[in-house]
């Protein structure tokens, strides 16, 4: 996820909520499209797509979506009208307009892929992809495609960004340098000690390590492979086995949240560190702050660089890694009552394979929104007069389709995507890349975990009470609240997945 622009959250969609609109071909029409542009004889298709937004509707949104008509009018014979909505509100919103039968053909999802196609809001586009959208397969390749599939059907597909993970810590250049920290030499996570005592003694009013907002630093840390929750998970990322354990039971997470509690006492934390909702990037970049652990990806110094406005330097103590989760997490799918889902297909293919299309959805206009910083034809910049504050359109590259065909923002490296495409093709896979777990015959328990976890993970992860007393306390609260059942039902799954997949 390149571009992570810093708006402000708005809820926008009964703004833009559409009327329901006449559809072209019926949902079985898996023709492609070619040539269709020129003809009168079919009205064009409208494609509405829903995704969520963490700013206000761009001003310029009618004047991109003309453009990008222009050119989907002429190859597939559909227009397409964007319908961000805000990320607090979008979940409520789609659930309404399916319900009310509201026009919607095709949404982004993050975070939830599986509880999507659970509920059945998604349509299992794995039945007519090879018809309509090969492109989307060759530019994902196998591995990552198959990961999306439920059931043996796909009913949704991955944008095409980091798709592995790796994790470590990342700090202020200018610190390192001036103190001669050895981060470069870190190895895990218990072997920051040395580096913080030495901010803590040089610059005692600055923590070494912040957190995510609202408490923990394990929620950007991750040596396991969650299988879609952390309530049973396969560790060592799930390179090793298949078995199915308590993540909250093992050494290996008593260590670090011990670990945690050192340098909380120490004083290399902070110290409201479960309650402060300042952002990581704003903890730093006002001087409380000098580094913080996080998930990473080729790119990822200049990208923290701009949002903290420090050099930042980083050190990986985690190996990428491909999970079910990495892969999903942001993925685009066709609405289930869409009503020519192979048309909607077709759109979502150019999303994958045609660049002027890509760069119209994630930049908008070139002149009005962006021009080619000189001598740099895939490198892009502001216009004269314009920034991020003022820019007629913006939107988010990670989001939307296949972002290796995406121009490059000042600032970022310009083979960022060349080496993201690398850093793709040669992670490690977890045994379960391609499993997805369905909560439903225990929705119950999880939901009773997971109050428990909101209990106790951010006191545990931050390092402000007592290991030794509240770490038995938190297990036996899991236990009463069934996660042993949920383990032996995600462990039965992934069997069944495993022997019908050869895994």
């Amino acid at each position: 996820m390149l571009k992570k622009v810093g708006w402000t959250s708005a809820v926008v969609a009964l703004t833009l909520l559409l009327s329901a609109c006449s559809g072209g071909n019926n949902a079985g029409n898996s023709s492609s499209g070619e040539g269709a542009g020129g003809s009168n004889a079919e009205k064009p298709y409208e494609i509405v797509y829903a995704y969520p937004t963490f700013d206000n509707v761009p001003a310029d949104i009618q004047l991109v979506q003309n453009e990008i008509n222009k050119i989907t009018k002429e190859k597939i014979n559909v227009t397409v009208k964007l319908l961000p909505i805000s990320n607090s509100a979008f979940t409520n919103q789609i659930n309404l307009m399916m319900s009310s039968g509201e026009k919607l053909d095709m949404l982004a999802m993050l975070g939830n892929y599986s509880t999507q196609v659970t509920r059945g809001v998604l349509y299992p586009i794995g039945d007519i992809m090879e018809d309509n959208a090969q492109g989307i397969i060759d530019a994902l390749g196998e591995d990552y495609y198959n990961a999306t599939k439920v059931g043996g059907v796909s009913y949704g597909v991955p944008s095409i960004r980091d798709l592995a993970q790796n994790f470590g810590f990342v700090m202020r250049k200018d610190l390192v340098d001036k103190y001669n920290i050895d981060l470069a030499g870190v190895k895990s996570f218990e072997g920051f000690d040395q580096a913080f005592k030495t901010l803590k003694e040089n610059e005692p009013d600055m923590v070494s390590a912040t957190n995510l907002a609202g408490g923990t630093i394990l929620g950007t840390y991750r040596t396991f492979d969650p299988l879609g929750n952390e309530l049973g998970v396969l560790l060592n990322s799930g390179l090793d086995d298949l078995n199915v354990v308590n993540w909250f039971e093992t050494e290996e997470y008593a260590g670090m949240i011990r670990k945690l509690r050192d340098w909380y006492q120490a004083g290399y934390i902070l110290k409201d560190a479960a309650t402060n909702p300042e952002s990581n990037h704003a903890i730093v970049k006002s001087g409380k702050g000098a580094g913080y652990f996080s998930q990473m990806k080729p790119g990822f110094d200049a990208q923290e660089s701009r949002m903290t406005g420090h050099p930042m330097v980083s050190v990986e103590t985690v190996a990428p890694v491909a999970k079910t989760d990495t892969v999903t997490n942001v993925a685009i799918g066709v609405a289930a009552k869409s009503e020519n889902p192979a048309k909607t297909l077709q759109f979502l293919n150019l999303m994958y394979t045609d660049k002027e299309i890509v760069n119209l959805i994630d930049w908008g206009i070139e002149g009005k929104h962006y021009v080619k910083m000189e001598g740099q034809d895939n490198m892009i910049q502001y216009p004269d007069g314009i920034t991020g504050d003022n820019v007629g359109y913006k939107n988010y590259g990670w989001m939307h389709g296949n972002q290796f065909l995406s121009y490059v923002f000042e600032g970022d490296e310009p083979d960022v995507y060349v080496n993201m495409d690398s850093f793709n093709k040669s992670a490690a896979k977890s045994k379960a890349l391609g499993f997805s777990f369905n909560g439903d015959p225990v929705k119950n328990e999880i939901a009773a975990s997971n109050a428990v976890l909101q209990q106790y993970k951010g006191v545990l992860e931050s390092g402000s009470v007592d290991v030794d007393k509240v770490l038995p306390e938190f297990i036996k609260k899991l236990k009463d609240s069934g996660i042993d059942k949920i383990i032996a039902e995600k462990q039965s799954q992934l069997n069944e997945w495993a022997a019908s997949n050869g895994a």
